[in-house]
């Protein structure tokens, strides 16, 4: 073995490949320097066994993922295989005491000890292939760092296979050669790769910032010279080719059809208009169309004949997003404008058009290297060379043909938006904007499609492509003893016996033609090796086994492609505690977590001693969400009875949108209006009314009663005995037509309750949406015909809250009712709320900042909270984590919550106007503290408000420099939280659509209502406050007669004495041995001699039961509460009675 381990290495010295055996008992695996530093773990001191469980950790994480790798458990495998894993996990030694001078094992350390132990089940199935090839995809972004995923492609038993093996850290300003060295290092040193074995390498390399990693391939390539360069075959070569022009236009077209495709990706119906406008406009028969085995759709999103189809048909594309922006609403709506606004642009479609045409000579050759079969990959080959030359050409003559692509583009530009036809500044500032584009990107473009074309398709490269013609499939001919192309000849030094190679393939071309003449051949390298014959021709099959490595080579199942879906599914859905690429690695390994537990189990029950240490590894899995029970569950299935009609049931609940937010069906014909109380219980309430004299209406938010919408009608009174009264007299049907729903309104009030509604002192409404502005102008018309009905503020709802969720911008209502829910479902439970807590703690501990102040903010009653957003802001990531644990968590309904509000606030329009609301309603924060405070705060409020007029009317003003720093806090937020947003590229339009559809909504709205809200009149009636005592011993004005006898002159039983009274009242309150001041409305009535100002009483029980005002500890709800009515699951008419 030592002998073995020794020819390796010497043999990779002289850049010689020894033949490593696949029955090899213990290959050679370079270990991380972490690894190596505990290899000496089993040591004891003088006074016991005192040490560390690392090397038994990777031992017992090893055999989960052998076992894993292999898809098999443990009680699957035959005594013969298990016995020796057994006396492996025996052989392990368990300290019960952890050494003072090494650090215990943490969740990180644990993580990476399993990725060490997947990474070495890899490199022993590389040793056993006994080779493999190197693939990097797109870089992935986590907390402001680039992360490129690294696969590695080998053949496993009788398959290719690819594995993730991890990502690479990576900065794009970072020195090309140190970055190069440090990237290689990685790979080889740190985990492994024996590079002498590689004989691939496919590393996408997206324009200037990558270079690094092409200098990388270079140094592999000097030093192993078998590991060819070659593009991969997860996408067409046409795109691969292009992603490495180092020509901004070229990045940006990308990414715009990039956002493009996701765009369409995300709804199977956006998907089938698309496929059907694509394939329409097309030059294609139905019928041809038809026995294609996929649509051109479909190989527009695998990235074949990419650029071709979408200049065909760009006019069919932009038809179906304009579609959806006029017809859908929201980010929908939004995210096609943007997209059709991008692909409108003069831009885009030259650089699209002369993509195109420079890539036209490789229109076939990228579908046949995607998904080709091998003899179609064998005759390209032969046309690579031609190709090349052809490009030169086409670069030599650039100034003629490139004249022809732009006269093409201006067309094309021409026809889908003659008005938009318009070129860049920069473009302008050349002779033409013809000029330009040649200097900028034809010429660019065409060399750079030289040089990867010499760089991806090399002598070495092709050589190792003609092995192909070894599979039966292609008619393997006999090689001629004068030939000179040897299919072998590039992988001479890899042969076992090079001598006997040429005599195996004349004998494995022989059996073909002869012996199997009648049956049908293998067609893929996976067939010919699982194939009896490849056993008794090992040469061929080593030359296969060879071939199968190459990333240019298609994969039987578009493995490659899938696999690359898969991790970007998992970066998608992925939230969870520590390192989000680690999760993702072990995720994407996901066999491996679902044979640990099993691993675990054995271990324990051969050495008892095991089970404190594996007992915490379990526990640290559980925690990190990486147990099998959580891994992989989506959130329908997260409930465990994903078919159970009851869980279809709530999915669908879930679904619906608030009645109160969407534009209102109302079924036709007559409705009426109908109430909780039969006639007898209303005469009982009506003696109550008659007794208060005057009343205040508020109508609450529409509620849905079989299948219908309703209005609830409240009024506040107050009782004979000084009690705040609230009352639901009816339920008004909701009609668009304005005049019958007023009618409706007041007949219920007047007619069906007696009310006299000269007695109305006031109105507040808490609908929204489509139904709040219809409820809107209905008070408008009250107030109209009862002028003292003035509308305000209901104390219900803090004045932020009802900003927030009355907006006319649709994202932002929803987005703060949904907040309201959230932080209410979170907050009401206390194992939730512990959650919640626990991940703030969390969160700061990871931001080194203190997380014990936001979790004292976390209130039960969020309906008055004054900082919702704000505090949304600041916990978003503790929210996010705690749903991710809760949807594998408590009953199924509570899970499958969990997992609909994660995905409901994991969008950026919920994130951006969070963003905004917490900004906006910072201005008026105090204000709408002082509303829901005492008299003595809600007096001092009518002085601040100019100063909130002002400080609004300012951020109006300013609003481009405002909504750009919204922005820009809102994509660093979603950045951090790994919320899925456009490309850069398109984000400074998205902003611009946004600055209109949201930022500016909120602000003019949060002038609007301010201003309605507060009226003059409502700004007197808050002035009157100063009536009560505690409030006039701070703020004492010498107006307050002559507002009170203005505002109730008609309501006051005796207004003439109203200003002896009031000097009376003062005196009396203002005497120094006055003694306690009642601080609130209330208080103040149960004051002694209150009978002595019959004025002033009249004017605090007119105060007390405003909308506005708060609610006191003796506030008594209706004889039936409306809030338990709306928390019914189904209500019904059967359950009320009409008036």
């Amino acid at each position: 073995d030592k002998e073995s381990k020794s020819l390796t290495r010497n043999s990779e010295d002289n850049m010689e490949i020894v033949c490593v055996k696949v029955d090899i008992e213990e290959p050679k695996i370079l270990q991380s320097p972490e690894r190596l530093q505990d290899e000496d773990m089993k040591t004891a001191d003088e006074d016991g066994p005192v040490g560390n469980n690392r090397q038994s950790l990777a031992t017992v994480f090893r055999l989960a993922a052998l076992l894993g790798q292999k898809n098999m458990n443990l009680s699957d495998l035959s005594e013969e295989e298990r016995e020796p894993h057994v006396q492996e996990l025996n052989s392990c030694y368990w300290f019960a005491n952890e050494s003072r001078s090494v650090p215990p094992i943490s969740d990180d350390e644990m993580v990476n000890l399993l990725i060490n132990g997947i990474r070495d089940v890899i490199l022993k199935e590389i040793q056993e292939s006994p080779f493999f090839s190197l693939i990097t995809d797109k870089p992935v972004r986590v907390s402001d760092q680039t992360h490129l995923p690294v696969f590695v492609r080998y053949v496993g038993e009788s398959a290719p296979k690819v594995e993730l093996m991890g990502f690479l850290p990576f900065d794009e300003n970072y020195n090309v050669d140190r970055q190069a060295s440090n990237l290689a290092k990685t790979l080889t040193e740190d985990w492994g790769l024996p590079m002498s074995q590689c004989r691939g390498q496919a590393f996408m390399h997206l324009g200037l910032g990558f270079q690094s990693l092409k200098k990388m391939s270079l140094n592999f390539l000097k030093t192993y010279p078998l590991c060819v360069v070659t593009p991969s075959e997860s996408c067409g070569l046409a795109y691969w080719l292009a992603s490495s022009v180092p020509c901004p236009s070229v990045a940006k077209m990308l990414d715009i059809t990039e956002d493009l495709l996701l765009f369409f990706d995300e709804s199977p119906c956006l998907e089938e208009q698309l496929a059907q406008a694509v394939d329409g406009l097309l030059n294609v028969p139905r019928e041809a169309l038809e026995e294609f085995p996929e649509t051109c759709c479909s190989k527009w999103k695998k990235r074949e004949d990419f650029f071709d189809i979408l200049a065909d048909t760009l006019d069919g594309v932009l038809s179906c997003l304009d579609a959806v922006s006029s017809s859908d609403t929201g980010a929908k709506s939004v995210h096609a404008q943007v997209l059709s606004t991008a692909l409108r642009n003069m831009d885009f479609i030259v650089t699209l058009v002369i993509l195109r045409n420079a890539c036209s000579p490789l229109r076939n050759c990228s579908t046949v290297f995607r998904c080709g079969n091998p003899a179609d990959i064998l005759c390209e080959i032969e046309k690579i060379p031609s190709i090349m030359e052809t490009l030169e050409k086409m670069l030599e003559n650039v100034n003629t043909l490139h004249s022809a692509w732009f006269e093409q583009a201006f067309q094309l530009a021409t026809k889908i938006a003659p008005e938009q036809v318009c070129f860049s500044e920069e473009a302008n500032s050349y002779d033409s904007p013809e000029i330009y584009y040649r200097e900028n990107l034809s010429i660019p473009l065409l060399k750079s499609l030289v040089d990867e074309m010499k760089y991806c398709f090399s002598d070495s490269h092709l050589k190792g492509l003609s092995v192909l013609a070894l599979l039966p499939s292609c008619n393997p001919q006999p090689i001629l003893p004068e030939s000179t192309d040897k299919p072998f000849s590039l992988y001479l030094t890899d042969l076992p016996d090079p001598d006997a190679a040429e005599q195996e393939i004349i004998t494995w071309a022989s059996v073909w033609r002869e012996k199997y003449q009648d049956v049908a051949p293998p067609t893929s390298i996976a067939e010919a090796l699982a194939h009896p014959e490849s056993k008794s021709h090992p040469i061929v099959a080593l030359l296969l086994r060879l071939v199968a490595v190459l990333p240019s080579v298609s994969m039987e199942c578009d493995l490659m492609k899938t696999t690359l879906n898969d991790i970007r599914d998992l970066f998608k859905n992925t939230v969870c505690r520590g390192s989000r690429v680690s999760h993702v690695m072990l995720r994407s390994h996901c066999t491996t977590l679902e044979k640990l537990p099993q691993v675990i189990d054995k271990c324990m029950e051969v050495d008892p001693d095991s089970s404190p240490c594996l007992s915490q590894v379990m526990e640290a899995l559980q925690r990190l969400k990486l147990d099998t029970r959580d891994h992989g569950v989506k959130p329908a299935e997260a409930t465990g009875a994903s078919g159970s009609s009851e869980a279809e049931e709530l999915a669908a609940g879930l679904a619906k949108p608030n009645k109160n937010e969407i534009k209102p069906a109302v079924a036709p014909g007559p409705r009426t209006a109908v109430s909780f109380y039969e006639p007898q219980l209303r005469e009982e309430i009506l003696k109550e009314l008659w007794d208060s004299q005057f009343f205040t209406v508020i109508t609450e938010q529409a509620v849905d009663i079989d299948g219908e919408l309703y209005v609830p009608l409240c009024i506040r009174f107050l009782n004979k005995e000084d009690i705040q009264c609230e009352e639901t007299l009816a339920f008004i049907p909701f009609t668009e037509d304005l005049v019958d729903l007023a009618e409706s309104i007041e007949t219920a009030l007047s007619e069906k309750w007696g009310l006299n509604m000269e007695y109305c002192r006031g109105q507040a409404l808490l609908s929204v949406g489509e139904v709040g502005a219809c409820m809107r102008a209905v008070s408008v018309a009250i107030a109209k015909k009862y002028p003292q009905a003035v509308r305000t503020l209901s104390s219900a709802l803090s004045l932020n809250v009802w900003l927030a969720k009355s907006s006319p911008a649709a994202e932002a209502a929803d987005g703060s009712a949904l907040i309201g829910r959230l932080l209410h479902w979170l907050t009401e439970d206390a194992e939730r709320q512990n959650k919640l807590e626990e991940m703030i703690v969390y969160v700061s501990q990871q931001e080194d900042r203190q997380g014990s102040d936001l979790s004292d903010r976390l209130v039960k009653n969020w309906e008055k909270s004054h900082d919702m957003h704000e505090i949304m802001v600041e916990i978003l990531e503790a929210v996010m984590l705690s749903l991710n644990e809760l949807k594998a968590e408590g009953s199924p309904s509570d899970r499958q919550q969990a997992a609909h509000f994660l995905d409901s606030i994991r969008t950026f329009e919920f994130v951006l106007s969070t963003v905004v609301q917490k900004n906006v309603l910072s201005i008026t924060k105090r204000l709408s503290q002082s509303l829901q405070g005492k008299p003595l705060d809600m007096l001092l409020s009518v002085n601040t408000l100019p100063d909130v007029k002002a400080a609004l009317d300012k951020l109006k003003s300013d609003l481009d420099v405002h909504h750009k720093s919204w922005f820009e806090e809102a994509v660093t937020l979603a950045s951090k939280l790994h919320v899925s947003m456009l490309h850069s590229t398109l984000l400074e339009p998205l902003s611009e659509f946004y600055k209109e559809s949201i930022s500016m909504k909120v602000v003019e709205h949060t002038i609007a209502e301010i201003e309605d809200l507060f009226s003059e009149k409502v700004l007197d009636t808050l002035r009157c406050l100063e009536i009560v005592p505690y409030a006039m011993s701070k703020v004492e004005t010498s107006i307050l007669s002559g507002l009170v006898f203005r505002l109730y002159k008609e309501d006051l039983p005796d207004h003439t004495s109203l200003h002896s009274e009031m000097k009376a009242w003062k005196e009396k309150w203002l005497d120094p041995l006055a003694g306690y001041l009642p601080s609130t409305v209330l208080d103040t009535l149960k004051a002694s001699q209150i009978r002595s100002f019959s004025n002033i009483e009249t004017l605090l029980r007119l105060q007390v039961i405003l909308p506005f005002s708060r609610r006191e500890s003796t506030f008594r709800q209706g004889k039936r509460s409306l809030q338990e009515f709306l928390q019914q699951e189904k209500r019904s008419l059967t359950d009320l009675h009409p008036l």
